[in-house]
């Protein structure tokens, strides 16, 4: 059996236990996948950028507590890059940049994509000033169009 096919097989039997667990517990399971590294860490790379790119149009002074998120972005950067390192996608931290360039792409198509919908949940947590999570899941179902987000990442747009 190849390296790869190990691999995901023991991260299969990982992952199985873990969600067998979860459902005994009564928790919620959303989805149950052998990940792919590299999608996984240019994903978390587009969750980080995505907000930084929205402050990009701030042209107000920065909120304290916005210079605060960008800390824990830039700091939450940094943590996927060593992840990675951690993981044996990239040789070193320096190496991760193919990553994040993947996922600041992704980030600025999603924010083309859902510019609307992110508005219009800015303005519902600004009137409400929070929004728990199975309300705020309930608010994305209503709100939200589909989109497929497999797509959205192999889209060659910027």
């Amino acid at each position: 059996m190849s390296k790869s096919k190990t691999s995901q097989k023991q991260s299969a039997k990982h992952l199985a236990a873990r969600a067998v667990v979860a459902y005994r517990a009564g928790f919620p399971v959303q989805l149950l996948s052998v990940h792919d590294d590299a999608k996984l860490l240019s994903r978390a790379f587009a969750f980080i950028y995505v907000g930084s790119i929205v402050d990009q149009e701030i042209s107000d002074p920065i909120s304290d507590e916005l210079h605060k998120e960008l800390a824990f972005d830039m700091s939450s950067a940094l943590d996927v890059r060593q992840t990675a390192v951690g993981w044996g996608v990239a040789k070193a931290v320096a190496d991760t940049n193919p990553f994040a360039h993947t996922g600041y792409k992704l980030a600025s198509r999603l924010l083309r994509t859902d510019q609307p919908l992110i508005e219009s949940l800015a303005r519902e947590l600004t009137s409400q000033g929070a929004i728990e999570g199975d309300a705020l899941r309930k608010w994305l179902e209503a709100h939200a169009s589909p989109l497929n987000f497999g797509e959205l990442e192999t889209n060659t747009t910027y």
